[in-house]
């Protein structure tokens, strides 16, 4: 994972810290079971639920917040912060789209710290929710959920998938949401049997601070750049790949874009740093023959002389050749 080298690391690493901290504790008097943060969960009331074929389209598990009388009531959503190491959410930019099959297409990002010890404590707790389904599954399945790692940082990938098979349900294709696919790629897959629904959406915000309060405003995917602090949210699902292993994964539905200071200020140092030097023309001096540098003796001092010359002696020294003659 490489930034770059006019990206201020530690400046970024410290604002996330502050950023987890400070949203943890704004939201801590609004605490909601079925939206929670990594760094603060509590699933006391949670259970695992297995998806019904009306929000899947494979067999899969989600987490979800029960209620009171112990009814599942909604599924539950995490929330995550860190700076975004990877983008890959416009499909214009995927240029070889006919060697891709439409099951593995995706939204993805990958999240990292940069050292940041609030980050690190929030991937940790992510073992709580392996282990909860652990428990559910009875231990006869293999949870792999994998929390990458590259030259120490720690690194969290989300992803939600652009199309789902429809299996004749074409009541629940929807159109894309602005800028997710501006060029049509994906139109060719619908005559492969896959549609975009519900489940394939992620909404794209940025928040602004506005009269000392912040605010929140729709934009396009392709506002995000690498080295942006984000929030993304999304819930946890597992389902089975093979030889007994249950596969778990982020499934990304929204992203926010918090700070895009660090970001910015390396792309303007990069792009200071590939501007072409303009050399200012200087004015050129001019100068006679005789002011020459290396010029005749002789002709030096007879304009020397001619120089120091008083009009009076000129006409004098003319005369006396005059009468020597």
């Amino acid at each position: 994972m490489d930034l770059g080298a006019h990206f201020d690391r530690e400046a970024a690493m410290h604002a996330l810290d502050n950023l987890i901290q400070r949203r943890a504790t704004e939201d801590v008097a609004a605490f909601k079971e079925s939206f929670q943060y990594f760094s603060q969960m509590n699933l006391d009331n949670i259970v695992v639920h297995e998806a019904s074929r009306l929000e899947s389209s494979r067999r899969e598990w989600k987490l979800a917040a029960m209620s009171t009388n112990g009814a599942v009531e909604e599924e539950v959503t995490f929330r995550v912060h860190g700076v975004l190491a990877k983008v890959n959410l416009v499909p214009g930019n995927i240029t070889h789209l006919n060697g891709q099959k439409a099951s593995t297409l995706s939204q993805r990002v990958q999240l990292v710290g940069l050292g940041s010890s609030a980050f690190d404590e929030m991937l940790m707790n992510t073992k709580v929710v392996a282990d909860l389904l652990r428990r559910y599954f009875g231990g006869q399945q293999s949870i792999s959920w994998r929390i990458g790692e590259d030259f120490g940082d720690l690194q969290f990938n989300c992803s939600c998938l652009y199309l789902t098979k429809s299996i004749n349900r074409p009541e629940q294709e929807i159109a894309f949401g602005p800028g997710v696919d501006p060029f049509k790629k994906f139109e060719k897959f619908r005559n492969q049997g896959y549609i975009h629904t519900a489940l394939n959406v992620v909404k794209y915000f940025r928040r602004v601070r506005e009269n000392d309060e912040l605010a929140l405003y729709e934009c396009f995917p392709g506002t995000f750049r690498v080295g942006d602090i984000v929030e993304v949210q999304g819930s946890v699902v597992a389902f089975p790949i093979k030889d007994g292993i249950m596969k778990v994964a982020f499934r990304m539905n929204a992203l926010t874009l918090e700070d895009a200071t660090y970001s910015k200020a390396a792309e303007h140092a990069r792009t200071r740093q590939l501007a072409p030097t303009v050399h200012r023309p200087l004015p050129l001096k001019r100068k006679s023959w005789y002011e020459q540098e290396g010029e005749d003796a002789g002709v030096g001092i007879t304009r020397r002389k001619f120089k120091d010359m008083r009009l009076g002696d000129a006409i004098s020294t003319d005369r006396g050749a005059g009468e020597k003659k």
